[in-house]
């Protein structure tokens, strides 16, 4: 059996460190802000990106990596490994999949591309297991079978502080109904087969936050391994909040990560929100 690769883009929102530890290709979609285009998390990061974003009159556009770009990646891989496992951002929020499908049809191995039908930290969660499944030593086709089992499993929980963004973006999905007339009304929103779709309508950041980390309470066996994600989008006081809630209601993942969201996913949620993502075998 030879060696499998592992392929992702930016908006699994990883530290370009978990890249080079964890021997994952990372392929990084653009923003654009007017005139100046940058690499997520490679030329901004969610500090910067922010900032401007909170400075502009105008929302920044967000891009996919081409197929030229997926083609150099595939064919380097190539050289030294026998199968590569390419997972990505939800093919109804980009158009990074059809990207790496096509660049695909060119590479002399197998390339297994899987629709995370997610974004940003629930990405990031298939990819880790997709890493561990290879040092583990699994096949490609089992890594596949682990990663689209939890991908069905998982769940994705953010609150975010407005919907103008995912408005603007074109990204609102199924939660287009709730657009307009919110006030101090803060929707939960969930992702349902790779489409933002509404879960609850809270008013307040902070009892929206306690609506997440209780339905992830009635969700999770704790007797059971489970992995629990927070992240945020510059509003560290949210997660910290987030996080506190966790404890307090006794939560012990086996695993817990921590991330920011990114420029790109950033663009279309806003500053302001905070997710919880959690998976259980």
């Amino acid at each position: 059996m030879g060696k499998v690769a592992i392929v992702t883009d930016s908006t699994a929102d990883f530290e370009l460190s978990y890249y080079k530890k964890n021997d994952v290709c990372m392929v990084p979609l653009m923003v654009r802000f007017k005139e100046e285009s940058f690499k997520d998390w490679v030329d901004i990061k969610p500090k910067e990106f922010y900032k401007k974003l909170r400075a502009s009159d105008v929302l920044p556009k967000t891009s996919q990596p081409t197929v030229a770009q997926f083609e150099e990646v595939y064919k380097k891989l190539s050289k030294d490994c026998s199968h590569i496992v390419s997972i990505h951002i939800s093919s109804k929020l980009s158009g990074t999949i059809q990207s790496a499908q096509i660049a695909s049809e060119h590479i002399d191995i197998p390339v297994e591309i899987i629709d995370g039908k997610s974004g940003s930290v629930l990405t990031g969660i298939l990819v880790d297991l997709a890493v561990r499944a290879r040092d583990d030593g699994k096949t490609a086709e089992e890594i596949v079978q682990i990663v689209n089992k939890a991908r069905d499993k998982a769940k994705f929980l953010f609150v975010v502080d407005t919907l103008k963004y995912l408005h603007l973006g074109g990204r609102v999905g199924k939660a287009q109904a709730l657009v307009g007339g919110l006030l101090k009304v803060k929707p939960i929103l969930t992702l349902e087969d790779g489409l933002v779709a509404p879960y609850k309508k809270v008013k307040g950041t902070r009892k929206a936050i306690q609506e997440v980390v209780s339905t992830a309470k009635e969700s999770i066996d704790q007797d059971k391994p489970y992995c629990l994600v927070v992240a945020h989008a510059d509003a560290p006081d949210n997660l910290t909040y987030l996080k506190e809630l966790l404890l307090k209601e006794g939560f012990k993942s086996s695993q817990t990560i921590e991330g920011e969201v990114g420029a790109v996913i950033g663009t279309h949620v806003g500053p302001g929100a905070v997710a919880l993502v959690y998976y259980q075998e």
